[in-house]
């Protein structure tokens, strides 16, 4: 297959157009096949919203324990941007609460609630309870103290992971989630992401089995997780796609989009004839950038 950049004519941007819905009387600028994939993504997201209401019960949830109301709506802002179930409790009281009433995939503890051993009480409690072990609820206990004994006792009261408070340290969080989500769901090898290029953002996605909807769920909270990260500029290897649903068009139009609303670039590579097909069906194959390999997908970034 030929390296392909946006490239429609104008009869196939009309029709772009029209199975969007876009109004074609009005004047077209640059921004017209951007406009149109977000008509076109609305649209195929209608065959999913009964599947979509379903799914919402397993959209994992996050229980966040802490005092510093910066800390909370950092954390809480990028979680629920990353697709996630988000709860919050501010306080010793307030945790013992919250965690009675839901069945959490993860808790974010902060350890000084307001002191570390207020923290250290409310993370035995939690993994001394028998829904911790149901619900296999991972804790990730996070702080800024560099106190080795105190980070030991975390672990030794049932912390899973303990995250220091850097400068990143609320997408290190987003990061060590994501992880433990392909861990928990023993798919992690469907989606494996490559950083190509830190200083440009670069970032390559290689994903297998797009023909399955769980695997486009993940692929979109993995574009998510990449772009509040930094990494706009995103490739999607699909050297092992076969075959796509509408629910993987949906998800390709999406990281389209959000690279596009980051000033990023989105290009797919190693695509397969069956795989063209499909996208062509919906006119996707003249408006998404698409490379040969790899090589070229990367060395197209080489003008940005």
């Amino acid at each position: 297959m030929e390296d392909k950049n946006i490239n429609l004519n104008k009869e196939q941007l009309e029709k772009l157009l029209q199975l969007a819905g876009v109004d074609t009387s009005v004047n077209q600028d640059t921004s017209t096949v951007t406009r149109a994939l977000i008509e076109l993504e609305k649209k195929l997201s209608l065959s999913q919203c009964a599947k979509s209401e379903v799914d919402l019960t397993h959209i994992p949830s996050v229980l966040i324990i802490d005092d510093l109301e910066l800390s909370i709506y950092q954390l809480s802002l990028l979680l629920t941007k990353s697709g996630y179930n988000v709860y919050i409790a501010r306080n010793f009281e307030e945790a013992q609460d919250q965690y009675k009433k839901r069945h959490y995939q993860y808790v974010l503890l902060d350890l000084f609630m307001p002191e570390p051993e207020h923290g250290l009480t409310l993370l035995e409690t939690f993994n001394a309870a028998e829904k911790t072990k149901q619900d296999s609820t991972k804790i990730i206990v996070i702080s800024g103290t560099d106190d080795k004994k105190l980070i030991s006792e975390c672990f030794i009261k049932g912390a899973n992971e303990f995250i220091e408070k850097t400068p990143e340290w609320h997408k290190n969080i987003l990061r060590h989630i994501r992880l433990l989500e392909g861990q928990r769901h023993g798919n992690n090898m469907e989606i494996v992401s490559n950083i190509e290029d830190k200083e440009r953002k670069i970032v390559s996605i290689e994903v297998n089995n797009l023909h399955r909807d769980y695997v486009a769920q993940e692929l979109e909270k993995e574009l998510l997780t990449l772009i509040n990260s930094g990494y706009n500029n995103i490739i999607i290897d699909m050297k092992n796609v076969f075959n796509i649903t509408s629910k993987g068009i949906n998800t390709l139009i999406s990281g389209f989009k959000v690279c596009t609303e980051y000033n990023g670039s989105f290009k797919l590579c190693n695509v397969r004839t069956s795989v063209n097909e499909a996208l062509s069906y919906v006119f996707l194959d003249n408006a998404l950038q698409i490379h040969k390999n790899k090589e070229s997908a990367l060395s197209s970034f080489d003008d940005i």
